[in-house]
C-alpha cells in the first residue's frame, strides 16, 4: 500500500495543487504581458489618463495601430507582432488546452495491480496506457509554454 500512496504523492494531479515556482514564472509573466496588453495599450490607444480602464478589444486594436505605423526600425515593428502573438496564445489558445490527466486518476489504480503485469491484466494496461499518453500530453504542453516563456524574455525591452 504504501507505493500506491507514493505514487499518488509523486504524480500528483488534482486542480487545487499548489503552482510549482517554475509555473508560477510562467503564469506571472504572462499576467504582465496581459495586463500590458489590456491596461497600458488599452489606455495610450483610447487616450485614457484612468488607469484602471482595461479593455482586451482596444489593446488589440492598440498594438494593431502599432504595427500599421511601420516603424523603421524592424525589431521593433517584429516585438509588436510577438507581443500580439504572444498574448493571444496565453489569453484564447492556451486557455483551450485540455488536461492531461482529466479522465485518469490515481484513484482508479486497483490495488491488486501491484502483483500484476499489463500482459495479465487488459484493464491494467488500459490504464497504463492513459497514464502514458496523459504524460506525454504533460510534457508536450511544458515544452510548448517553456518556448512561450522564451519568446517573451526576448521582448520584454518591449513592454
Amino acid at each position: 500500500m504504501a507505493l500506491l500512496e507514493d505514487i499518488k504523492r509523486w504524480f500528483s494531479t488534482t486542480a487545487t495543487d499548489p503552482l510549482s515556482v517554475g509555473d508560477q514564472i510562467l503564469y506571472d509573466s504572462f499576467t504582465h504581458l496581459q495586463n500590458f496588453v489590456e491596461y497600458n495599450l488599452a489606455q495610450i490607444y483610447t487616450n485614457n489618463s484612468d488607469n484602471t480602464y482595461k479593455s482586451r478589444e482596444k489593446g488589440l486594436q492598440g498594438i494593431e495601430w502599432l504595427i500599421s505605423q511601420k516603424s523603421k526600425d524592424p525589431i521593433y515593428q517584429a516585438a509588436l507582432n510577438e507581443i500580439k502573438v504572444l498574448y493571444v496564445w496565453w489569453v484564447d489558445l492556451r486557455t483551450q488546452r485540455t488536461q492531461p490527466f482529466q479522465n485518469t486518476t490515481y484513484d482508479m489504480f486497483k490495488d491488486e495491480w501491484l502483483t500484476q503485469t499489463e500482459e495479465e491484466n487488459s484493464e491494467y494496461k488500459e490504464f497504463m496506457d492513459k497514464c502514458r499518453h496523459s504524460e506525454k500530453l504533460r510534457n508536450l504542453y511544458n515544452t510548448e509554454d517553456t518556448k512561450m516563456l522564451l519568446r517573451l524574455i526576448q521582448i520584454r525591452n518591449y513592454l
